[in-house]
Parts: structure tokens; sequence; C-alpha cells
């Protein structure tokens, strides 16, 4: 079509129908189109458009690697007659030798490009200087009082599908000067809008790695759907960092203050507005960011005997494996799964792995990974075999991918062999899904992202006896999303129990908890759990014995909006006719997530560890719950900070190893805490022999010594983000005296699922014997 004012050619792109995705004119990728660019410099980059509805300008790069998605710049509104975009792109990285860029528009519409330019930023003239950052503001232009149509050193942004109108405005808070920015929207789909300051190193705030910062704005809103949004600037460019508080709707003028994460080492600068997500109207001003100045870290806390507190050690593994999944084996060894464990780098070069760690010897063994089995599903199968199912196929930033995407292969891993082997795709992709063995031993799986980045909401099913994983035609499907990773417990009646936690997104509608039959879809709401909105990277447990089908959920955040978290604890007895949380004493140590809980041979739970939230400030405290009195006995605290991307699990021995920990500057936690409960410092231990396998129903004698009085099987633990749904401990009918003792195996298999256990015998003060392996048939 004619271009600009009739001279040469514009291009145009009309996209009729649109579910995903998006169009867009890019100079061609090649040595000889692509223009080049200098590391360490900024570039002007001009265009004409005219487009119906908001268009992206998109940049790409070359490296040694080849062509990859650099950025998106702040989207352009949509306009009617063909005008000028101009956006400076972030400072080429080192390493890049030419880039590409354009414009594009994403859904049904039509948009028409020319005349594109670009130029080296200070070869043309620049603009004038930005007016300066009020002393108490941080921000420059925080009232918006300069400029015209758009106020100096900010810009909209926003995206989705919806019709909105913006502009300055005379109305600002009493007392205040300078102007608002009114943002209305109709017609509301999807998406957002909001005012920030300019994503340009003029205008956005300079910020220092490892601090933390208060951002500040004053708003009126008439939508309830309202939040306190951060981007960040590192070498890649600017990206959407987290939203830090969600606002309500207020008619009167409000300063909402958030505070950010700690800074990560690769960011310099950041950038913040309130987005509003509904129909309504908006006005922001009066923008400001202050470093916030931590209080001084408590007192450490008292130094407990071993008695009563326990002991903690660590053990450093000589390679750099990050064991974000940990599965004891039935030999007794610890299986410790990486993949590319959250390392951008790793997974661009194909290094997936894996580790064996002894505890017995503390010997380390790394394993052959064949695929990227971050994040993935895993359950210990009826023969002791480890299924490892879905994972990651997609990291943002790598060959042009923007986001996580799950993937569908599937894996056996035999400690017999110590390899994986790769066996049926699941039905569709899972990444953060959960895998629950059921009680005939095979395994329901659902929940997490599939292969388009969109929460999946199929259900799946592996069969143990034809080791497949069905057709989604032959499981009942409810077509719901569970969330990611939802900690989901089978039942003694053969149903499930979504207890409630989960991993990142916001809890499921209704009460946050649900009792779910599996076999015919029907899913039904539990009351009580409090706050379910911040049981993101909460810890549950089903409380020992198995018997009492009681749930335990403990602390969590919302790490979405980067809640502090929640001290909170509730539990729920399952077997009650009309099933309903209640309050349980708060967790010590204060609000966290990431809180890692395991059960201990003596019928106690530990929980140890998480931070205050999203990969925040670690909390160490750790402290044992007894079912028995509905209370909390604070213990010694792990030496090493736990947060995101932790794993415990119990040793056959009666210790408790803790892994990982993700801060947010991505390094890695690769020492092992060691945990030797007060139980190991209470005496002489008894001991227990019987046979290798066991059947339900089955009545046998145990060969024992010392002062017998109970006998119980403990499900080896294969935990990930806090949690295992199948780990438990299963209470032994006992009886006689003496070097004997006669127990019966309970005949319900949903009680008991079929697989490797570790008996367990306990003195009549708690003291637990060395566990026996048994499998259970």
């Amino acid at each position: 079509m004619p271009g600009r004012g009739g001279a040469g050619r514009a291009a145009q792109i009309t996209i009729t129908t649109y579910a995903n995705g998006d169009r867009k004119l890019v100079q061609t990728q090649s040595a000889a189109c692509a223009p080049k660019v200098t590391p360490g410099r900024q570039y002007d980059l001009r265009v004409w458009y005219s487009s119906t509805l908001p268009a992206n300008v998109t940049l790409f790069r070359r490296t040694a690697a080849g062509w990859q998605y650099w950025t998106d710049l702040a989207k352009s509104p949509a306009v009617g007659v063909l005008s000028q975009r101009r956006a400076v792109t972030p400072v080429v990285p080192d390493g890049t030798d030419q880039i590409s860029w354009g414009m594009g528009i994403s859904g049904a519409g039509t948009l028409v490009v020319d005349d594109f330019e670009m130029f080296p930023v200070g070869a043309v003239t620049p603009p004038p200087p930005p007016p300066p950052a009020p002393a108490d503001t941080g921000i420059r232009n925080g009232t918006l009082a300069a400029g015209g149509a758009v106020p100096t050193c900010f810009q909209p942004a926003g995206f989705g599908t919806h019709t909105v109108q913006q502009g300055v405005s005379p109305e600002v808070p009493a007392g205040a000067t300078g102007r608002s920015w009114r943002i209305q929207l109709d017609g509301y789909v999807s998406g957002d809008r909001k005012l920030i300051p300019m994503q340009s190193p003029e205008c956005a705030p300079t910020v220092t790695p490892g601090k933390t910062y208060d951002v500040s704005v004053s708003y009126t809103s008439s939508s309830p759907q309202n939040s306190l949004t951060l981007f960040r600037r590192n070498a890649a460019g600017w990206q959407y960092w987290t939203d830090v508080k969600a606002l309500p709707a207020t008619a009167v003028w409000t300063k909402a203050v958030g505070r950010t994460p700690v800074v990560p080492a690769d960011t310099d600068q950041i950038t913040f507005g309130i987005s509003t997500s509904g129909n309504g109207i908006l006005l922001t001003t009066g923008y400001g960011l202050a470093e916030f100045a931590a209080p001084p870290p408590p007192p450490p806390p008292p130094v407990l005997p071993v008695a009563t507190g326990g002991r903690w050690t660590t053990v450093t593994p000589p390679g750099e494996v990050r064991g974000m999944h940990a599965t004891l084996l039935k030999d007794g060894r610890v299986l410790l799964l990486a993949g590319s464990g959250n390392k951008a780098s790793d997974f661009a070069a194909g290094t997936f792995r894996s580790m064996i760690w002894t505890p017995a010897t503390n010997a380390f063994k790394e394993i052959a990974t064949p695929a990227d089995m971050f994040c993935s599903g895993h359950v210990t199968l009826p023969d002791g075999r480890i299924l490892v199912a879905g994972g990651n196929a997609s990291y943002p930033g790598v060959n042009g991918e923007v986001a996580f995407k799950g993937a569908k292969f599937s894996y056996l891993f035999d400690p017999a062999t110590d390899a994986y082997t790769r066996i049926g795709d699941m039905a569709d992709a899972h990444w953060y899904p959960t895998l629950t063995k059921i009680e005939n031993g095979d395994v329901w799986a659902a929940g997490g992202i599939d292969a388009n980045a969109n929460g999946t909401v199929a259900t799946e099913m592996f069969s143990t006896t034809q080791q497949r994983w069905l057709a989604g035609t032959e499981v009942p499907q409810t077509y719901t999303y569970w969330g990611s990773y939802p900690h989901m417990y089978l039942l003694g009646d053969g149903r499930l129990f979504y207890a409630g936690g989960h991993t990142f997104g916001a809890n499921r509608p209704g009460s946050g908890a649900s009792i779910y039959d599996w076999r015919t879809g029907q899913i039904g709401d539990v009351p009580g759990l409090r706050s379910p909105q911040l049981r993101d990277q909460a810890g549950s447990v089903l409380l020992p014995p198995a018997q009492n089908q009681t749930v335990l959920v403990v602390g969590g955040g919302d790490t979405e909006h980067n809640a502090e978290g929640t001290d909170q604890v509730d539990l729920i007895n399952l077997n009650a006719v009309q099933p309903s949380y209640v309050p349980a004493p708060a967790l010590p140590g204060g609000p966290r997530g990431y809180v890692n809980v395991v059960t201990l041979p003596d019928r106690t739970v530990l929980a140890t560890g998480g931070a205050k939230g999203n990969r925040g400030a670690a909390v160490t405290a750790s402290a044992i719950y007894l079912p028995t009195t509905n209370s909390w006995r604070d213990v010694t605290a792990d030496p090493v900070g736990r947060g995101y991307h932790s794993a415990s699990l119990l040793l056959p021995d009666g210790r408790v190893a803790v892994f990982g920990g993700n801060p947010a500057d991505n390094s890695f936690e690769f020492k092992i805490s060691v945990y030797e409960p007060p139980y190991l410092f209470a005496g002489a231990r008894p001991t227990v022999d019987g046979p290798a396998e066991m059947t339900y129903g089955q009545n046998l004698t145990l060969a024992v010594t010392g002062n017998v009085a109970s006998a119980s099987l403990t499900s080896p633990v294969s935990a990930t983000h806090q949690v295992d749904s199948n780990a438990r401990l299963v209470d032994l009918a006992i009886s006689e005296a003496g070097p004997t003792r006669n127990v019966t195996v309970p005949a319900n298999r949903a009680l008991l699922p079929p697989g490797p256990y570790m008996l367990t015998v306990l003195y009549t003060n708690g003291v637990p014997s060395l566990a026996k392996w048994i499998n259970i048939r």
C-alpha cells in the first residue's frame, strides 16, 4: 500500500481471527540486512504506524549462539492515523553485534508500518534533561507536573483485550501539586493498564543489588482489580519482575506502599506503577521510591541442649547438583534430581543433572540425566522404582522463548541400575504436576503448566500393571485447573483431598480446599481453611498415624504479590462426618512460606526453614509439632537458610535431611543439613526384624529387643517444593511382650498403598529403632 505522504510503500498486517501469538514486521535477520550495533550503546528507534489495537515494539539480537529474542519495549497505543513511535533500546549487551526490530500486534486488528529509522543515542540532538528528582521521592517528575500529553519521564504501559481512555488529569490529593494520570477501562476481557516511570537510563530509578526498596503511589480507583507492579532491568533488557501488593478500590486518595524483594545481583534499574485490570477509572500521582532500612536482625535463638533441641550438622557434596527434588530410595540412598536446576545456561547447553547421596557414608555419585526434569512430578512405585513425569520444555531468554513451558516426557529411575529409562509420554504436558499414588498402585497426576505456558486441566493416570499413561478418554476428567504442585492426599476411602497448598498463582475458587472423587470427577468444597490466598508455598502433611486421617497445613504466602507470609496453621479431621479445617497453634518463628514439614518415627512432625515473601529473607527457626497435644516445641534452628526450591525427608536411621534453597539472585545452596532429633539422644534404641514382604491383613511376628510399645510403616519420601503428598506413617496393631511382637497389617489398601516402607518400632519413651525395609504387596 502507499507509504506515508504517498511516497514509497507501507506494510500492512491484518489478523482476522485470533487465539494466541502475534504477527510483526522486522528487519531480515541476516548479516546483510539487520543493523549492526555496538555493545554498551543504546539506540533510538523510530517508526511510523497506525493500528486498531495496541502494538508491540519487539527486539531481537544476534550473538555467537545465533539470533534470539531480546525484549519488548512499552506497548504503543492504538492510533487511527500514521504517527511516529520513538523508543530507546536497553544498553546493548556484550557479545551482540546486530539487532533486528519492528512492530507487531497480538489480536484481531490491522497494523500499518512505514519509515523505519535507527540512530545511536548521542548521534542526534538529545532531548532536554528531565527535571531532577525531589529529595523526598527518588522519582523524577513524581508529581507528573512536567511534560505535555504524557508526563516527562513517564510512559503508559499495558496489554490485553479492553477499551482504554487515558491521559493527564488535574485531580490530585488535597494539598498536593502537579497532575495525575487517568485510566478508564471499559469492555474488559483481559490484560491491564498502568503508568510507570520511563524504562530508560535517564528516567528509571537506579537501585543497588542486595538492597530492598519501598515504592509508593497515590491513587483512587473504582475497580477492585489493582496491583502495585514492578519491572527490572538487567543485561537482557527490561522485564516484568513481580506484583508486590494487591490494591482495593478506593473513592478517596490513598497512598499505596509496597516493598520490593531483594534486588537481584544482575539488576541496576527498576520501574513500577499501579496496574488496573478491570472496568473502572484509576488515577495515579505522587510516585516515590526510598531505600528500605531493615531493622537489625533479631538475636540468635538460644542454644538448646541436644536432649531437647536435637543437633544439626552439614554435608557438602563434591559437585554442584541443584537438588530441587529429593527421593529416598528403597536401599536407603537419596536421589537428588536437578535437571537444569532453574539455570538458563544449563538448559541452553542441555546439561541436566542428578546425584545419588549415600547418607551412611556421605558418598556421592553423579547420574546421567537424559532430559530437563526440573520441576517434574515424581513418586515411588510399588516395585520401588521412581516414576518421574513432566518437566521443563523451554526457558525464558533461551532460543527466543519468553516463558517456561511443560513437557510430556516421563521416565523410570531404577535404584538397581542407577539409570533412567524413558517410557510413554503423558497425554498432556505438565510443569509442576503432582503425582499421587492410589490404592491399587496406579498414579493419579494433574496440575502444572502445559506446552503453551498455560495451566493444564488434563487429569492423567499411570497404570502400573500396563506400565503406561492412560489416554485422556480412559480417565475421568474434571476440566479444572488444580494449580501447580497441588497438595493432593489419598484418603482411606479412596477419594483424594486437596489440602489447599500449592506453588505459585492464586488459590482455587471456593473455600480453598476440597474432597475429590477421581472416579467420578466430582469435587466438593471443604470449609474452614483460613487465608487460602496465603497458602502458596505452604507446607502440609498427613499427620501420623495415617489412620487418624488428619491433615496439617503450615504457613505459606503469596509470591505473586510478595506477601510476607502467614504463621497460620490449620488442621482437619477427614474422618469427621462433615470435615472442616480448624485453627491450630501458630507456627513458631513467625510468618513465612517455603516451610519444610516431615513426619518423624515417634509420630511427631518437624517443621523447619522458610522465607518471608517471594524468595525473601530466610527464617531458620525449627519446631516439632506434637499431634497428641496439638502443640509446638521449639528445637535447634537449621544453620543453613532454606527457602524456594528446598525439600526435606526422613532417613531410615531416624535423622532428617534438608536440601536446597534458591534465593532471588538465583544462587543455590548446595550444603545438606542433617538433623538428629532429640530422641536420638535419649538412650539405647530398640531393634526390629521381620519378613522382607507383608501382605494386606496379614498377621505376623516381629523379633524385637527392648520394651517396645508400638510399630509403624513409613513411606519413603519423594519431595519437592516443601511437600510429598504421598508421605504417611501407618500404625500396625501390636500385641504380646518379650522378644517378639505380633502385628497386623491394615487390610485397607487406600490407607497403605503398595510399595516399599520403613518398618520402625518405638520404646515406651519414644525412641525409635533403625528402620527395616519392608515391601507391602
